[in-house]
């Protein structure tokens, strides 16, 4: 009994009683790439959370410009809500890679995750001009530099992405 007790014991130190506790990093400071079982363990966890709850912390990312007080945490928040298929995360995560936001400045990914949120249908013009705004933007740096990629290469990258999103929602729903 005192074994089974221990071990229980272990188990609830051990295993967190939230799964959202685990998408808080390390640190804030930190900017890796994420791997697939990461980005699947996000989309689960975030798709744990009621939808309302989501709803409310992404409209909260969204409005805030800048880099946040917790720029790791938003962006790998954003990482599992925008594998759901979530556009205003995608445009998140669009965000972070063109500002460096809790992971490594990248504007090709920023100009995929902006384009696949743009693939989404927007009601709000007001937020689909911001998000074309910001792909246009990061389009334009893209093109000032050498070697420019081409837009075969851009629209491949996209295409790439959305295959993955497929895979890892596939996955998940097994």
């Amino acid at each position: 009994m005192k074994k089974l007790l221990l071990t229980l014991t272990l188990v609830l130190v051990l295993v967190p009683i939230s799964g959202l506790s685990q998408i808080n990093p390390a640190s804030e400071d930190e900017k890796s790439l994420l791997n697939k079982s990461e980005i699947i363990d996000l989309m689960t966890q975030v798709g744990r959370m009621l939808i309302q709850q989501r709803n409310e912390k992404i409209d909260r990312l969204w409005a805030n410009d800048d880099d946040g007080k917790t720029p790791r945490s938003d962006f790998l928040y954003c990482s599992g809500l925008a594998y759901l298929d979530h556009f205003k995360a995608q445009a998140c995560l669009g965000r972070a890679f063109e500002n460096g936001h809790g992971i490594v400045q990248d504007y090709s990914d920023a100009f995929v995750w902006y384009t696949i949120a743009l693939d989404h249908s927007i009601e709000d013009n007001a937020v689909r001009d911001k998000i074309q705004e910001a792909r246009d933007r990061v389009k334009m740096t893209l093109i000032s530099v050498y070697p420019a990629p081409s837009d075969y290469e851009l629209e491949d990258a996209v295409k790439k992405q959305k295959e993955k999103i497929k895979q890892y929602q596939e996955e998940i729903s097994e």
